[in-house]
């Protein structure tokens, strides 16, 4: 298959058409007309993940995070553009399109936060964006918890290095969640319109920290990375049964380390 058939298979599940002004989510860098035979899938195309995509000679890879943010002043061998053009190596990157789409990694996430933590299946978009589109999602929970075993239950599930929340007046009994994969910690103002007890996401800011404490809501940052990987799994479901060998990157971790004591 071709690249070009990649992408019109991602376009058809999560219109590219639909992503944020800002976003740069597409084809960024390749042939459409490239005949392929193995995609890695990564939440972000570095230079570690180009190398191992080039050793397990992969024809593409596909990421949610656009390799390419800002425009390119030139091309050396600090950045990953460079080692996909040198290894002849496509690149698609599908980002806000995914997230907002109805069966996006919102939803997806949705679905794995119900594998351990008793949610009712109706979930209500959080953001209404305009012209049918939606970002991040609000459920019931079918028994309250307290914010400390709400936080262990998530850290246990996404298997989070760290996990940081905040304990509003609300965090002894939380039955209504809203969550927003990746950094979506400005959205603490939806989430209290909608009627959460809680906010899960990624990334905040310490002012996002303080607005929480402000407004005494209970506030729980996963991490950008442990709420947005599973998007790996979510391309596996969507590509299924494609006639290329799909392959996880193992490359592609979180960017950090974790120290504790």
């Amino acid at each position: 298959m071709t690249i070009q058939d990649v992408y019109d298979l991602l376009d058809a599940y999560a219109p590219f058409s639909l992503q944020e002004s800002y976003d740069k989510s597409g084809l960024l860098v390749g042939d459409p007309q490239k005949e392929i035979r193995r995609i890695m899938l990564t939440l972000d195309i570095t230079t570690p993940v180009v190398k191992e995509a080039a050793e397990r000679q992969c024809g593409l890879i596909l990421s949610h995070h656009p390799v390419i943010w800002d425009p390119l002043k030139a091309v050396s061998p600090v950045h990953p553009v460079w080692h996909l053009i040198r290894n002849d190596i496509g690149a698609i990157c599908s980002h806000t399109c995914l997230d907002i789409a109805e069966g996006g990694l919102n939803d997806y996430f949705g679905d794995l936060l119900a594998e351990r933590i008793p949610l009712k299946p109706e979930r209500e978009p959080l953001v209404q964006l305009g012209g049918g589109r939606t970002l991040g999602r609000v459920a019931e929970l079918t028994v309250a918890y307290d914010a400390e075993s709400f936080a262990d239950a998530l850290r246990e599930r996404f298997s989070c290095g760290s996990l940081r929340y905040s304990k509003g007046s609300n965090a002894g009994c939380i039955r209504r969640i809203a969550w927003c994969t990746g950094s979506g910690g400005d959205l603490i103002s939806d989430a209290i319109a909608a009627g959460a007890d809680a906010l899960i996401t990624g990334d905040c800011k310490h002012s996002v920290w303080a607005e929480a404490q402000n407004r005494d809501f209970t506030l729980i940052d996963c991490g950008h990375f442990e709420t947005e990987v599973p998007v790996t799994a979510l391309f596996q479901k969507i590509l299924a049964g494609i006639d290329a060998e799909l392959i996880v990157s193992k490359a592609g971790t979180e960017p950090f380390f974790h120290t504790f004591g």
